[in-house]
C-alpha cells in the first residue's frame, strides 16, 4: 500500500499562488486573535518554526517569517481536486486527512501510476507530495515522513526487518514525546530495541500494539479501506468579539455552509438535513434543523434552507458563535468527484448576489 502526503500543504498552496513568497520563509495562521501556526514551508522549518507554535515565538526564531492568513476554502478546493486525481489512478483509497491519502496498490503497474500521480499533482497545482510505499499503513506513514519533501520511498517486504532495526522510536506513529522519553529512560531508542522489549509478555499492551502495526504484513485491506459513513459535515466559527450585524452573520454562515459542502462533496456524499447553531453572547443557544424532501448535493438548495433558518434564528442581539451542519448524509457515488474535478461548478454556484463566498472576504469583515 502507499501513503500520498502533501508537503506543507497550506503553506505550499500559498507559495504556489503568490510568486512573491517564493524562496521566503512562510507560515499560515488562522483568523482569530489567539491563533497558531497551522502550516509552515520548509524554509521556515529550517529556523525551527513548527505547526502549533504561536506566531510571536515563530517570529523570534525567524524574524523574516511571512505570516499568511489561512484561506480554507482554497485548501478544501485543492484537496478535492487532488482526491479526484487519486481516484483517476487508483479505484480503492481512503482519505486520512485533508492532505493525506492511503492507496491500495492492487492494480497493474502501481509504482508507475504513483509516479504519474505525483507528476500530475505538481503540474496541476505546483505543489509537491511525498509518497511512502510499504507492506502496511504504519510503515507507509514512516516512509512518507522520511522522504520529505518531494520524495518517493519504497520499503519491500524483505527489507522490513533490517529497516526497523535502527529506526529511531521517535519516527514511529503513535509514539509521542512523553512515550519517547519514557522509552529512552528504559534504554529503548530504536525499533529494534522496542521489538526485543516486547518479547517480554509483561510489556504494556499499547507498546505491543505499536510493534504489531509495524510488523503486520497481512492486515485486513478490505476493512482498512472501508469508508465509514460520517454522521454529518459541519463547521463552526467562534468570533473574537461579539457580532451583531446580520449581514456579516449571514455571510459567515454561508461560508461555513460552503466549507461543509466541499467536505461532503469531496467524500462523495449528499445530505438531507441542514442545521444551524447560534450561540448568543449574553444568553443561551439557538439551534434548528430543516430537512429537504430527499437527499441532495445541490449547493443552492442548501443555501435556500439556511437563509430561511437565518431569518428565523438571528435576533437583534450579539452573537458569539455560528455553526452550520449538513446531516442525515448518504453516499451519492464516486461520480461526485468527477462532477467537481476542477471545482469550477462549485465556485460559480456560490457567487450569490454578486458576492463570492471566501474566507478572506467574510472574516476580514468580521475582524474589521
Amino acid at each position: 500500500m502507499a501513503l500520498v502526503d502533501m508537503d506543507a500543504f497550506f503553506a505550499s498552496i500559498e507559495c504556489a499562488r503568490n510568486p512573491f513568497l517564493k524562496d521566503k520563509p512562510v507560515a499560515v495562521i488562522g483568523w482569530g486573535r489567539r491563533t497558531a501556526i497551522s502550516s509552515a514551508n520548509y524554509i521556515a522549518k529550517q529556523f525551527g518554526v513548527k505547526t502549533g507554535m504561536a506566531p510571536q515565538i515563530a517570529r523570534k526564531l525567524c524574524p523574516e517569517l511571512i505570516l499568511v492568513k489561512a484561506d480554507f476554502a482554497e485548501y478544501e478546493s485543492v484537496s478535492l481536486n487532488i482526491e479526484s486525481l487519486v481516484c483517476k489512478y487508483f479505484p480503492v483509497y481512503i482519505r486520512s486527512s485533508i492532505d493525506e491519502f492511503y492507496i491500495d496498490l492492487n492494480v497493474a503497474h502501481p509504482i508507475e501510476r504513483l509516479k504519474r500521480l505525483k507528476r500530475e499533482i505538481f503540474q496541476t497545482h505546483r505543489i509537491t507530495c511525498s509518497i511512502g510505499v510499504a507492506p502496511n499503513p504504519a510503515l507507509s506513514k514512516i516512509a512518507s515522513e522520511m522522504c520529505k519533501p518531494n520524495g518517493f520511498m519504497v520499503i519491500e517486504k524483505d527489507q522490513v526487518s533490517s529497516f526497523l532495526q535502527g529506526l529511531p522510536v521517535s519516527l514511529v506513529p503513535g509514539v509521542g514525546k512523553k512515550t519517547e522519553e519514557h522509552l529512552k529512560r528504559m534504554k529503548i531508542e530504536t525499533v529494534g530495541d522496542l521489538i526485543e522489549f516486547c518479547k517480554d509478555r509483561s510489556s504494556p499492551e499499547s507498546i505491543r500494539q505499536i510493534v504489531s502495526s509495524l510488523l503486520s504484513e497481512n492486515f485486513d485491506r478490505k476493512e482498512f479501506f472501508k469508508k465509514k459513513p460520517p454522521k454529518s459535515f459541519s463547521h463552526m466559527k467562534t468570533f473574537d468579539f461579539d457580532v451583531s450585524d446580520k449581514n456579516i452573520l449571514k455571510h459567515v454562515a454561508l461560508y461555513l455552509l460552503y466549507r461543509s459542502y466541499l467536505r461532503m462533496i469531496r467524500e462523495g456524499y449528499g445530505a438531507k438535513t441542514v442545521s444551524l447553531i447560534v450561540r448568543y453572547a449574553k444568553y443561551g443557544t439557538f439551534s434548528c434543523s430543516k430537512s429537504l424532501s430527499s437527499w441532495s448535493n445541490d449547493f443552492l438548495s442548501f443555501v435556500e434552507v439556511l437563509e430561511f433558518m437565518l431569518s428565523r434564528g438571528i435576533e437583534e442581539t450579539p452573537v458569539r458563535m455560528l455553526g452550520v451542519s449538513l446531516g442525515d448524509v448518504k453516499s451519492m457515488g464516486a461520480i461526485q468527484l468527477h462532477l467537481f474535478r476542477d471545482c469550477e461548478k462549485i465556485m460559480k454556484a456560490i457567487q450569490l448576489n454578486g458576492v463570492e463566498i471566501s474566507s478572506k472576504l467574510f472574516l476580514k469583515k468580521v475582524s474589521s
